[in-house]
């Protein structure tokens, strides 16, 4: 799928073979004529006025939509791109009407997002997870800022152009903490023509949620408001009153602005609030074996008088794309901030009875600069150099008393701690000869994190601990056009997830550190297209080698129990990713994807604190396998609109949410139903649609532990919206 060599041209960019690659201005949509192998769009050629995403298919042709994506950071087809990624357009999430990351998880396979309550979400990407660890291990960026806090990441969607998921570690562009990959979510940018939409929908447990958009444009600019509300009632009962939990109570804004200075300057401005205080990320029940029904798993049991968990979350990004003469440069700026704040009782365990947990509150807050220098393809060569910088400070105040233990909180701990990274990367594609490409790439990153608290026992003199880490990433990539549309694969790859402190565990002065893991990872995949652009097979083949894996810990001292994280592990994972896109005709398509882990486990492991070995013990959150599908129909009524269905299944195979494989923390297999349907207008200014999810009302866990979070039961919902 590598075109070859390129020359440059006023106005555009001229393939060695004749095609051409022509743009009107610096800033509109490249049309790009010749091969469909020769579409390998330049580095930073050129800036579309539309946001990328998925170009419509032809009902006439019955082909698939292209889709162009930022996977590394530059735009290219999909298709061209040597490593696995997996793209929800914002077409497949209007239609499915995805609002939360957490619901991401059901339509790629190999992801699995968990719910920890008052500290967030974690994330598993391919059996890559952060084994009960601090820290995530897959990277969150929301319009190319990385998102630092597991509240920050959990957040609302709405409005967004498409989601890519980059599956395998992505330590040279994206840095530490994405060792199992990055989840890019990418919001929609002004237009240059008005719009307007307005959407109300009612669904299951009297919840009403309304969304919208107000798109203006002006002379070289333009502004896109956006928002999204919701209120009603939770789906977990109460056994001892008829209280709810679990609500869906949320609302976010969002205001986006797009300047064109001139030919040469591109402005993004993206603000967005968030605030979630419906509850319905906390650990609301108690684990599995000590339900108060256990045929019924949202049937929980809450004594506090007024439990309740708010989260604030604000984004702001400012992205300056400048076109100079050989070269584009680009300037990401990023403020993020999350807000906790909640109080529970710990509904759990009998011994947990009249327990009390707070966080009062949990507050996270960080900058971050990124400049990029991307420079198209001349000759034989590409590439791309940048440089980050973020500060991050988070502030927390927590409390846990369990009467039935001690007397004296289990804790009582104040702390803060700063943050300081800063790494220079490059990345180039280098075409070897015909058909062949080669891409090397490597970022050295550093880090110092420095915190300050009264540890678990409340001490009146304040500890301090300090880590520093470095780490060096690289990439080597081989890819070979096999023929037109048939791509092959080769790589190795390296990824690492920053070392930090468990602020929480001050013993004696000393701080619980812990240092970084380290993964390199190998992979060989193709891709494809067939039947004519109707038909694209993607797979790959991937072996992960880990070193120094955190491991989350626990230990008694005296009377408290004390959470730690150990680099004790050794662990490997291998097997297969694949997918499949099928346009049957121009009514009827399909789509599919599975990942295989035949191995996910721990190849050397004893904990340091028990000294109980648990190698060969399956790693946390890594399901065997992980499929989803979906059969998609169109038609269209004569003069009247149009009528579109979705059905989609999705399975996910047993796994363990503790190291040592404890029965019971784990979650069996089990599968989800989901249905669509969409009726739209003839003349597109109006719509309505209907859907329900989990449509067999399966059981099953978001996160099991000394609580647990029970999964939506089958819901449903009907709306309408309107343009204008």
């Amino acid at each position: 799928m590598n075109a070859g060599g390129e020359t440059a041209e006023p106005g555009g960019i001229r393939l060695a073979n004749g095609d051409a690659i022509v743009s009107d201005s610096r800033f509109q949509a490249l049309t790009i004529r010749g091969s469909i192998g020769s579409r390998l769009l330049a580095f930073g050629a050129a800036l579309p006025l539309q946001s990328p995403g998925q170009v419509p298919a032809s009902p006439e042709t019955g082909l698939l939509a292209e889709v162009v994506v930022t996977a590394r950071k530059i735009e290219e087809d999909l298709q061209d791109v040597p490593l696995s990624v997996q793209v929800l357009t914002g077409e497949v999430l209007d239609a499915t009407r995805a609002t939360r990351l957490y619901e991401l998880q059901f339509a790629i396979p190999g992801l699995v997002v968990t719910n920890l309550g008052m500290y967030g979400a974690g994330f598993s990407l391919r059996g890559i997870a952060d084994q009960r660890a601090g820290g995530l291990s897959v990277a969150p960026h929301l319009d190319g800022v990385y998102l630092g806090s597991a509240s920050a990441a959990i957040a609302r969607m709405f409005d967004i152009e498409r989601v890519e998921v980059l599956k395998g570690p992505q330590g040279t562009l994206y840095g530490r903490n994405a060792t199992g990959g990055s989840i890019n979510i990418i919001t929609r940018a002004p237009q240059s023509a008005p719009a307007a939409e307005l959407e109300i929908a009612q669904s299951t447990f009297d919840t009403t949620r309304a969304e919208g958009y107000l798109n203006l444009p002006f002379s070289r600019a333009a502004v896109r408001l956006a928002f999204i509300a919701c209120g009603g009632d939770g789906y977990i009962r109460n056994s001892v009153d008829d209280r709810r939990f679990a609500e869906e109570d949320y609302e976010g804004l969002r205001g986006s602005l797009r300047i064109d200075p001139n030919d040469a300057l591109r402005i993004d401005v993206v603000a967005q609030h968030i605030r979630d205080d419906g509850g319905s990320g906390d650990l609301w029940s108690p684990r599995p074996d000590y339900l108060a029904n256990p045929e019924d798993i949202r049937l929980t049991t809450v004594r506090l008088d007024d439990p309740y968990l708010i989260s604030d979350v604000d984004n702001v990004s400012v992205n300056l794309v400048y076109r100079l003469r050989y070269a584009t440069l680009r300037s990401i700026t990023g403020y993020v901030r999350s807000e906790m704040d909640g109080i529970d009782d710990c509904a759990g365990l009998p011994v947990l009875r009249g327990c009390m947990r707070s966080v009062h509150p949990d507050a996270f807050e960080q900058w971050s600069q990124e400049l990029q220098l991307i420079i198209p393809r001349r000759g034989n060569l590409a590439a791309i150099l940048g440089a980050y910088y973020s500060a991050a400070d988070a502030r927390t105040v927590a409390f846990q008393l369990l009467p039935l233990v001690n007397t004296r909180p289990l804790s009582n701990n104040r702390f803060t701690s700063s943050e300081f990274a800063a790494a220079l990367y490059g990345q180039a594609d280098l075409d070897l000869a015909d058909r062949w490409r080669l891409t090397a790439g490597a970022r050295l990153e550093g880090r110092r994190v420095t915190t300050i608290g009264t540890g678990v026992q409340d001490s009146p003199a304040l500890r301090v601990g300090k880590v520093e880490s470095d780490d060096l990433s690289w990439l080597l990539t081989i890819d070979h056009s096999v023929r037109t549309d048939v791509m092959a694969y080769a790589s190795v790859s390296t990824g690492y997830k920053s070392g930090g402190i468990v602020a929480s565990t001050f013993i004696d002065g000393a701080p619980d550190s812990y240092g970084p893991e380290h993964l390199t990872a190998y992979e060989v995949g193709t891709k494809s297209r067939w039947q004519h652009g109707r038909l694209t097979v993607n797979a790959a083949a991937f072996h992960y080698d880990y070193r120094d894996l955190q491991v989350n810990t626990a230990a008694f001292v005296g009377d408290r129990v004390i959470f730690g994280v150990d680099n004790a592990a050794r662990a490997r994972l291998s097997g297969v990713d694949a997918a499949i896109d099928y346009r049957i005709s121009d009514r009827w398509s399909i789509s599919g994807g599975v990942v295989w882990l035949p191995v996910r486990k721990f190849v050397e492991y004893r904990n340091e604190v028990t000294g109980d070995r648990l190698s060969g013990n399956e790693l946390v959150q890594a399901p065997e396998w992980s499929s989803t599908a979906a059969v998609a129909w169109r038609h269209t009524l004569r003069g009247r609109g149009a009528v579109s269905v979705r059905l989609e299944y999705n399975f996910r195979s047993a796994s363990f949410y503790t190291p040592e494989n404890d029965a019971k923390f784990a979650q069996g297999s089990f599968g989800l139903l989901n249905a669509h349907f969409r009726f739209e207008a003839a003349n597109q200014r109006w719509y309505a649609f209907a859907s329900g999810r989990n449509l067999t009302d399966e059981d099953y866990f978001n996160q099991v532990f000394l609580q647990s979070s029970p999964g939506y039961p089958d819901t449903y919902e009907i709306g309408a919206g309107i343009r204008f």
